[in-house]
């Protein structure tokens, strides 16, 4: 695992614009408080070199979608300023076009994965939690290969790989304490995340 939490690896296309005016946006705004809580999307300087960990994002249409920009998940509540419309993620060639007054998350080429292999998946909800991944063969979790950092083409690829397993979550073992949620909806997405909190939960806390 020698790749460095939120430095973008992919080639990024990007257009600075005025923030962005979505329905979804709401809704986003509010899981990212909760994950934030949680302390599942944040920052924290003993962790990740101090770099921020964890995004979030909702389909708008095909496969473009709004994300969470880079480097805001510690910011406790966002705003439409704090995210990003990715226009197009190719991955084959490793590159990403987006809009916004912010530049897309790190992860975004993830997130883009996900929605390619699933047309019904319509929100996906990145976390950072030592507990869910280290139990993540407890958890029955789908996995991506130790070898596979984060952010990649090679990444997306796996990750498309456990979509087609029908799983809600996925561990990524190449990337440290990474989990991701996704689902039809963000609030079910939400959903998820708090059941593996749950079951992941030492017996008798």
């Amino acid at each position: 695992m020698s790749e460095q939490e939120g430095v973008i690896q992919f080639n990024l296309l990007h257009k600075d614009s005025d923030v962005l005016s979505y329905p979804q946006l709401g809704a986003l705004i509010q899981c990212h408080q909760h994950m934030h809580q949680l302390g599942l999307i944040n920052q924290d300087p003993s962790r990740y070199n101090g770099y921020a960990y964890g995004n979030i994002s909702h389909r708008l249409r095909d496969n473009e979608f709004i994300i969470s920009g880079t480097q805001t998940a510690g910011i406790s509540v966002l705003s439409a300023q704090h995210y990003a419309h990715v226009i197009q993620c190719d991955i084959a060639n490793n590159t990403v076009q987006s809009r916004g007054p912010v530049k897309p998350s790190s992860e975004c080429m993830s997130h883009a994965a996900i929605y390619a292999a699933d047309p019904d998946i319509m929100a996906v909800i990145h976390i950072h939690s030592p507990t869910i991944w280290q139990q993540h063969q407890n958890l029955q979790l789908a996995t991506t290969a130790i070898d596979i950092d984060y952010g990649t083409p090679e990444m997306a690829v796996a990750i498309q790989d456990c979509v087609q397993q029908s799983q809600s979550c996925i561990a990524m073992l190449g990337h440290l304490d990474g989990v991701i949620c996704y689902a039809n909806n963000i609030e079910t997405a939400d959903q998820h995340v708090t059941n593996l909190i749950a079951l992941a939960a030492p017996t008798g806390s």
